[in-house]
């Protein structure tokens, strides 16, 4: 599409070449020249009317200054006229080629003028009549100082005629006359021609900065992998959406199953299958619809249309429907899907960043309850949320060594129904909110800075406890992923175990499968430091995540607990047994200890026992138990062959 502008006083315009932009610099220039040079050559031409009214006839002095003002005001007219109308780009050149054509005629119908008066000087009129001239002569292309090509043409039809005529009038001080004048116009063309060079130089370099600007404002705002904007344009655009006061959709996209990809694959593979999710997401994109890259594999959505919630929420799903295709980069096929948080403008938040927040837990919401799918923030979500910020704001201000107790649930050997270990389970009694269970303040702590502190409370809590049981009596605890990430939290848990009095080979370390893959190669360091210590290491809540060879043989484990949920579905489900046999066989093929929880029936139990299943735990042998009251339970069920001797 072409570019318009339009020509007024200090107009530029933005051109898309080289050429383009100077001949609209040219023009610009022009413009402002032009009203000058008319008033100059129109005062010029009144004042020798009036010097030679007396001597010349009435058709010199009279009718042509009246010719040459009508022919001047029709081409004013017609300029004023040309230059109020939009422009096109193309159509610069055009004009200036067209200045340049009527700048000799009219040069020429000038100095034939004025030499048809000079044929009447009388005494001291010629003199002033080449004066008058040259002056005028000299500035018109100095006012044409950006259009070289014109200037010569009126200063070579103007000045050189006169020049000549001094020259060969045989007067001394009238051929020193006609001399300088010629060396002054040699010297006017040089310095014009020096100066449009300048002129070109600098729109140049005008265009070079305006494109380097340009570059940097796109760099700015573009994301350098896969071409879409920025997390920065994305939040400017929600703004201007905003200040518009319709409403507006933000949607926040995550993909499900990226990171075991990333790792797996490599981050080149990575790279190009993040590639490949924004090629299929830009297919959304029109003129209501805008998409960017917010960071990872995390992208945004903005639909500034009406739409309803079935509306939006359908629009969505299209959204996931395209992420569930396979993608197949180099060899390797990856497969995933995508989760979409959706917020709306004005009924869920004010500006931007709350809009953001919102539709993140949307999307923290979906990925908890509807992996895969689309869900549109709604006032549940913001009762939770207040909810979050009010636990998160208790957990900061809390005292946990007061506030936080330990229930711990015995875990048994499969075959002699012995203790094996304890799993401590954290209980927080707030001043503010009452009991707050753990499903709730627990993801809250992970996703803040104050797991760090409640880590190190139920770690030395529990191994205090653990201090006064049976030597052949373990102890197990879940470690947060940003406990392995960050060094400083896990120096503390090593100084805590090593100063806990209690043998690392009793205490085991769990983590979920899923929490690892946030990064994988770090994880794998911190759990080579604890295992080098002597504690064992458990994958957590296995079958729930993506199950990847991959990430197992590469841990330092030494157990494996499936999961809660494959148990409870295996009475009455052929397909849910033979899964979980072939999880028990998979794990005792790598040499590894299997644990099952959620253990409720006896059935269940004994056919995970025929399974091959090491380690049971769940309600069938008991519930979380109060700290004080282990002792006793241990003490009434002794404690038969030891999780440590059967390692």
């Amino acid at each position: 599409m072409p570019l318009v502008f339009s020509l007024h006083a200090g107009a530029g315009c933005g051109s898309s070449s080289p050429c383009a932009e100077r001949d609209c610099a040219r023009l610009a220039a022009l413009v402002r020249q032009m009203p000058l040079i008319a008033l100059a050559i129109a005062g010029n031409v009144l004042t020798l009317a009036a010097i030679f009214l007396s001597s010349a006839p009435l058709a010199l002095t009279v009718s042509a200054p009246l010719a040459l003002a009508c022919l001047g005001l029709c081409l004013v007219i017609a300029w004023r006229r040309l230059i109020r109308q939009p422009i096109v780009e193309a159509e610069a050149g055009r004009i200036l080629y067209r200045v340049k054509l009527a700048a000799a005629p009219l040069a020429f119908l000038y100095i034939a003028w004025a030499m048809a008066l000079y044929i009447h000087a009388g005494p001291g009129q010629g003199e002033a009549l080449i004066y008058s001239v040259a002056l005028t002569g000299m500035f018109t292309i100095f006012a044409l100082s950006q259009l070289p090509k014109a200037a010569l043409l009126v200063g070579g039809l103007t000045l050189p005629g006169f020049a000549w005529l001094l020259i060969t009038g045989g007067d001394a001080s009238a051929i020193l006359a006609g001399v300088n004048i010629f060396v002054v116009v040699l010297a006017l063309f040089l310095s014009v021609n020096g100066s449009s060079r300048d002129f070109d130089d600098l729109v140049a370099a005008r265009a070079c900065a305006a494109q380097f600007a340009e570059d940097n404002r796109r760099i700015a705002n573009t994301d350098s992998l896969t071409g879409l904007a920025n997390r920065r344009a994305f939040f400017a655009q929600m703004s201007r959406e905003i200040a518009g006061g319709e409403q507006v959709f933000m949607g926040i996209v995550d993909l499900d199953g990226f990171k075991p990809v990333n790792d797996l694959y490599g981050h080149a593979v990575g790279d190009k299958v993040l590639c490949e999710c924004a090629m299929r997401l830009r297919r959304f994109e029109s003129d209501s619809v805008s998409v960017a890259r917010l960071g990872g594999d995390e992208f945004g959505v903005v639909v500034n249309a009406r739409m309803t919630q079935t509306e939006i929420l359908a629009f969505g799903a299209r959204i996931c429907a395209a992420f569930k295709a396979p993608v197949r980069i180099a060899g390797a096929e990856a497969r995933m899907s995508c989760s979409i948080g959706f917020a709306r403008f004005p009924q869920d938040a004010a500006d931007a960043e709350q809009l953001y927040e919102r539709a993140d837990f949307a999307l923290y919401h979906g990925k908890q309850h509807h992996r895969g799918e689309a869900v549109l923030f709604t006032s549940e979500h913001e009762t939770k949320m207040r909810l979050k910020a009010r636990i998160e704001q208790g957990l900061r201000r809390a005292d946990l060594e007061e506030e936080i107790t330990l229930e711990f649930q015995p875990l048994f050997d499969a075959a002699d129904q012995s203790i094996v270990s304890f799993e401590a389970l954290a209980r927080w009694m707030s001043p503010e909110l009452g009991a707050v269970p753990p499903s709730q303040f627990v993801p809250v702590a992970e996703r803040s800075e104050t797991i760090h502190a409640l880590t190190r409370t139920v770690l030395r809590k529990a191994l205090k406890a653990a201090k006064n049981w049976p030597e052949t009596v373990g102890v197990s605890l879940n470690l947060s992923v940003r406990d392995l990430l960050s060094p400083i939290a896990l120096s503390q848990i090593v100084a805590i175990i090593e100063t806990s009095g209690v043998a690392p080979a009793r205490i085991d370390i769990e983590v979920t499968e899923t929490s690892l893959l946030t990064d994988f190669e770090r994880a794998q360091a911190a759990l080579t430091t604890l295992k080098r210590l002597g504690v064992k290491i458990s994958l957590d809540d296995f079958g729930t995540g993506y199950s990847s060879l991959a990430y197992v043989h590469r841990l330092p484990l030494d157990k494996i607990k499936i999961d809660r949920s494959f148990v409870q579905e295996m009475q009455g489900n052929g397909v849910a047994r033979d899964i979980i046999k072939s999880m028990i066989a998979l794990i005792g093929s790598l040499n590894l200890h299997c644990v099952t929880e959620g253990v409720e029936t006896s059935e269940q139990f004994d056919l995970l026992r025929k399974f091959g299943c090491n380690v049971v735990q769940g309600y069938l042998f008991s519930r979380p138990i109060p700290q004080d009251e282990v002792a006793a339970f241990i003490a009434d069920a002794g404690c038969g062959r030891a999780w440590a001797a059967s390692a």
